[in-house]
């Protein structure tokens, strides 16, 4: 399927498996979404949260069949190293930023006490986004 997907879109194989694991966490994270709006009506109508209506039973064997889906996904990708690749490319990129950021502070010529204030403020940054 991946390698399918990947000639037609003109994209590796490690690309195409990823596209593949983000689109079935997505549909497990949507089908999860009306499972939990369906739960709070029915809860807010007085219904019984531990008993869920009949009408949610499609959605949750959806949501299992999404999930299991979205699980083989990952593991193909993981075992076509895919995720290794990843990591590799995040690595990358986070060289690349941290790079960037040293010529810029370089280039505004601060203080060594303002220089290390720059780097607190993006490190608080990071961390608060992590």
């Amino acid at each position: 399927m991946a390698q399918e997907l990947a000639a037609e879109r003109n994209i590796s194989p490690h690309e195409a498996l990823l596209g593949l694991v983000r689109t079935a966490t997505g549909r497990a994270a949507y089908v999860d979404t009306i499972i939990t709006e369906r739960l709070r009506e029915h809860v807010a109508a007085g219904g019984d949260p531990l008993k869920p209506p009949d009408e949610l039973r499609p959605w949750l064997e959806e949501s299992r069949s999404e999930r299991k889906l979205a699980a083989t996904t990952a593991k193909q990708a993981v075992d076509a190293g895919v995720m290794v690749a990843l990591e590799r490319r995040l690595d990358l990129e986070g060289e690349l930023v941290a790079n960037a950021l040293g010529a810029a502070l370089d280039a505004a010529e601060l203080t060594h006490e303002q220089r290390v204030a720059a780097l607190e403020a993006a490190q608080r940054r990071l961390l608060e986004a992590g």
